[in-house]
């Protein structure tokens, strides 16, 4: 049967057309055709297949309820999509790229994803889990950007690392102890384990906690020698000191060349890396390293950077000698 031009066809079921230029309506329930099929309006309650369609398709609305779409013959994925609002599909194979403002669902059946290279956002939000790689040192899993071998890693169960450069800087071991440095660390019960050393910066916030190490120093300091009266000529003086939070501990000696007129009760030394506070004297030892020397005390008063060396006798010891001596004091700076 060959119509070249109807204007309205009423329902028929099985029709066989080989060449239909136009039709305004045309209701049927099954249709094959072999060539091209131009209509205004087609309603159909099934499948429709066609090895093609003609024109842009813009007026192909409502395609959410069918139950399959083809492209063609053989398609059985699309090889990109664009939209702009939602996709609500039961299942989507694409083997390009999709690309879309939003998605709608959970997003549980999303798999696949491992392969993508990079996903750049300016804010993400993640309510669950997040699970990282393990990491290595010269590859830590979290590292910030332009920065690959720093940042955060996981070397072994319950073990938290933190790598600088490649290399490894601190821990927190199974047992929760802190280790910190680049050398080998060791269990140790619980207490702070350091294979170089922990740095405080050169100018440090002390903490009101009298438990809480806030400071440490330790440095080179040289005594500077006068007498209680008169004038000491020439000697020569070095010392060496420890701070720990406010508690300082000096060592120094003094030896006297040339005593010069240097006399009265007792010898000063002058110069103390930190001034001396807390209301009470502190007193170490000295000792006169002559043939016939003795051993008396050193002490600093409050709010005071000298030493004064004292015989037990209160008699005059400024001879040409050696002077050694050891004080531990507190200290407000």
């Amino acid at each position: 049967m060959a119509l070249t031009k109807v204007q309205t066809i009423g329902i028929e079921t099985g029709i066989s057309l080989t060449g239909v230029t136009s039709a305004v309506n045309l209701n049927v329930t099954g249709i094959t055709t072999v060539g091209v099929v131009s209509a205004t309006s087609l309603n159909a309650s099934g499948v429709i297949t066609a090895t093609s369609f003609v024109g842009s398709g813009s007026q192909l609305t409502g395609v959410a309820s069918t139950e399959n779409i083809r492209t063609n013959t053989n398609a059985t994925f699309l090889q990109n999509i664009n939209v702009t609002g939602i996709v609500t599909a039961a299942g989507v194979n694409a083997s390009g790229v999709i690309t879309a403002t939003s998605f709608s669902g959970s997003g549980a059946n999303l798999t696949g994803l491992a392969a993508t290279a990079n996903v750049t956002t300016s804010s993400l939000v993640v309510i669950g889990v997040s699970t990282v790689a393990a990491g290595t040192t010269a590859a830590p899993s979290i590292t910030p950007t332009d920065d690959s071998n720093t940042g955060i890693f996981f070397p072994s169960a319950d073990t938290i690392a933190f790598g600088e450069g490649g290399s490894e800087t601190m821990r927190v071991n199974s047992s929760g102890e802190l280790l910190i440095g680049t050398g080998t660390r060791t269990a140790n019960g619980g207490v702070l384990q350091v294979s170089n050393g922990i740095t405080f910066p050169a100018t440090q916030s002390a903490c009101s906690n009298a438990n809480t190490l806030d400071d440490y120093e330790e440095g080179t300091w040289t005594p500077i020698a006068t007498s209680s009266s008169g004038s000491i000529i020439s000697y020569v003086s070095g010392g060496n000191y420890t701070k720990i939070g406010d508690t300082v501990r000096v060592n120094g000696y003094i030896n006297i060349t040339n005593q010069g007129n240097a006399g009265g009760q007792y010898l000063n030394s002058s110069g103390l890396p930190f001034t001396s506070s807390g209301g009470i004297i502190p007193i170490g030892v000295y000792r006169e390293q002559a043939v016939n020397g003795f051993l008396g005390t050193a002490q600093i008063s409050d709010g005071s950077t000298t030493v004064y060396f004292l015989r037990y006798d209160n008699l005059g010891q400024i001879i040409n000698g050696n002077f050694h001596f050891t004080v531990t004091y507190k200290t407000s700076t």
